[in-house]
């Protein structure tokens, strides 16, 4: 699985280089107040493919913040749930004999 993994990057690396060469003619991005960006359509595309992450996460980002402050104030109130139970340790039963199960059915030996 690994193999298939690994030849399956190395083919995408290669598509995708072979895209980058191939695209290294001027473009011309006309941005605002006529403002014109000359560059490799290469570079434009990568610019955009940025942005796009940096959208994506600055989308994402509040929900994890608020998932990672709930996580963290359930672990506060489990701690102290822990905290404030105390566990009482009895004595072995004189009836059970090392290595037999208590929930076992059948007659004592």
């Amino acid at each position: 699985m690994k193999l298939i993994t690994w030849i399956f990057r190395i083919v995408l690396f290669v598509l995708l280089f072979v895209l980058a060469l191939r695209n290294t003619g001027d473009a011309d991005l006309q941005l605002f107040f006529g403002a014109v960006w000359h560059a490799p359509l290469i570079l434009i595309l990568l610019a955009a493919f940025g942005l796009g992450i940096v959208a994506a996460l600055a989308a994402v980002a509040p929900g994890l913040m608020r998932q990672r402050m709930e996580a963290a104030r359930l672990r506060r109130a489990l701690g102290a749930a822990r905290a404030a139970t105390t566990v009482v340790v009895d004595a072995v039963p004189p009836e059970a004999k090392p290595g037999v199960p208590y929930n076992v059915v059948g007659p004592k030996v």
